[in-house]
Parts: structure tokens; C-alpha cells; sequence
């Protein structure tokens, strides 16, 4: 997998994921050079779709069995407002319109908050094929 992830100050976010090296390369052609400086490709040969991305202090990029321990060991805390983290499922490829933007809104996600985990907690990995988070291989 190729992921291009960018860092801009305070900001990150995911501005491509490709599982071609060539096509991942001809994206990273067309960021416009204002932006290019602040791109970073990684290159993660153990995943393939689907996976998922935790977001919570910059990004992980998981499998399934890990995107599960990670819920696992997540405790639901005083604070109702926390969001945890953010949980992306990735199916496909994935570029904004923009070349090299922030445009993750789109993908599929969902804000792990105490609501979430309890949901979780009570129905464990059904809630997690309800919602379209986990998917079929």
C-alpha cells in the first residue's frame, strides 16, 4: 500500500492511498508545488483493502484483527464530548479532487466517542458490521 500523508504545521492529514506504486507516483505528479513540500510517501507492504486508519495524534493504519484491539482497549471516560479518535474504513484507492488536500471528510469514518463504545461494548462486532465499518474481504 501507498499512502501519501501530509504534515503542514500542526495539520496532518491523508492526501492519497494507492496499492499500484506507479499510479501512487503519477498522483504525487500532479500535487501542485506549494504543496508538494509537506507530502510524505510511505510505503506499508503488509496491508491490503480493506484496512483502517486510526486517527488520534497522526495516523495508524491497521487490519482488522488490530483495529479490533484497539477498540478493545479503549475505555469510555467522564468527559461525554471526547472523541478517542477517529476510525476510517479504506476499501479503495482514495485521492481528493484537489491533488495534495485535505478532503478526508470523505472517506468513511466514524468519531470513537463514550456513545460509540458503549454500543460497542454491548454488541461487540455486530455494531462494527451494522454501522459498515468492518467489511467483507
Amino acid at each position: 500500500m501507498f499512502i501519501i500523508v501530509a504534515n503542514k504545521g500542526m495539520r496532518s492529514w491523508i492526501s492519497g492511498i494507492f496499492d499500484n506504486e506507479t499510479t501512487a507516483e503519477q498522483y504525487i505528479d500532479t500535487i501542485p508545488d506549494e504543496l508538494k513540500e509537506f507530502q510524505q510517501r510511505i510505503v506499508l507492504n503488509h496491508l491490503n483493502y480493506p484496512f483502517y486508519i486510526v486517527e488520534r495524534e497522526g495516523f495508524q493504519f491497521l487490519t482488522q484483527d488490530e483495529v479490533i484491539a484497539v477498540l478493545e482497549q479503549t475505555e469510555t471516560t467522564e468527559d461525554e464530548d471526547e472523541v478517542h479518535f477517529n476510525l476510517y474504513t479504506i476499501e479503495s484507492d482514495y485521492q481528493p479532487r484537489m491533488p495534495g488536500t485535505d478532503y478526508m471528510g470523505i472517506l468513511r469514518h466514524e468519531h470513537v466517542t463514550n456513545e460509540f463504545m458503549q454500543w460497542y461494548k454491548s454488541k461487540g462486532i455486530n455494531f462494527l458490521h451494522q454501522r459498515g465499518i468492518l467489511c467483507s474481504k
